[in-house]
């Protein structure tokens, strides 16, 4: 771990940066909110300013000329916007929506471009996240190529909950159909399915997460690879602790 003097932000790759290092930054960086929908980065332009979630999820999306969307990455506070500047390229390829509102750490372009010039060690420690999107994106690769759409939802499920606080994920069945580039009732019938083994709860715009392990299960080996390569790398798991499956009484009130 690196020199600290405590959490100075819910944002790991911030908070897992070596003092002198967060001190290149720290006076640009700005507290906002980031709101659903909200386009960060656009196909083929330049990139502006970099994100740091705290709270909330980012979505990078490959746009097809059939306007058929395609996640191939997600970021929550595990991580940041921006990639191609820590690559040496001011363009983004893709698109990075803001998928749940939340909060984030932004920081003008310019700022990181010139501490990354100024500290060899910067840009190794965000160069292991580039390192980790990386894994994640040839493992979304993997699943949309061999798995199936109950095995990709539960992937998708459980990537989401790591990068969130609680179990209640706020998601339609709409953006589930777009972020997993299938149909929506596909969506629909495969949360029943899920929920018929009990290990999720559906409701009209968002999905409680009953059984962690069970959903693990029902992954099927497409989940786990570039989790456990950003703890291997960055030396910090942000997947919630094991536990019990949460019981039917206690849901009474809407899991929050």
């Amino acid at each position: 771990m690196s020199p600290s003097s405590g959490d100075r932000s819910r944002n790991l790759l911030l908070n897992g940066m070596h003092l002198d290092d967060f001190a290149l930054i720290q006076g640009a960086l700005e507290p906002v909110q980031i709101e659903f929908k909200t386009v960060l980065e656009r196909p083929g332009k330049g990139i502006d300013f970099v994100y740091f979630p705290e709270e909330g999820l980012l979505s990078i999306i490959s746009r097809f000329e059939t306007s058929r969307d395609v996640e191939v990455g997600i970021v929550g506070r595990e991580g940041m916007s921006g990639i191609p500047l820590l690559l040496n390229d001011r363009l983004s390829t893709y698109a990075t929506n803001v998928q749940v509102s939340g909060s984030a750490q932004r920081l003008p372009a310019d700022v990181l471009t010139n501490a990354l010039g100024t500290s060899r060690q910067l840009h190794d420690h965000l160069l292991r996240f580039v390192r980790a999107a990386e894994i994640q994106t040839a493992s979304t690769a993997s699943a949309n190529g061999r798995a199936k759409l109950e095995e990709r939802l539960a992937r998708w499920l459980l990537m989401t909950h790591d990068r969130l606080t609680g179990d209640r994920l706020d998601v339609t069945h709409e953006l589930l159909a777009t972020m997993l580039a299938c149909r929506r009732p596909g969506v629909t019938v495969t949360l029943h399915l899920l929920e018929g083994k009990g290990l999720v709860r559906s409701n009209r715009g968002h999905v409680i997460i009953l059984d962690r392990e069970g959903l693990e299960h029902a992954a099927n080996g497409s989940y786990g690879l570039a989790e456990a390569e950003y703890a291997r790398l960055l030396g910090q798991d942000f997947r919630p602790r094991p536990r019990r499956p949460l019981l039917a009484a206690t849901l009474a009130g809407e899991v929050e």
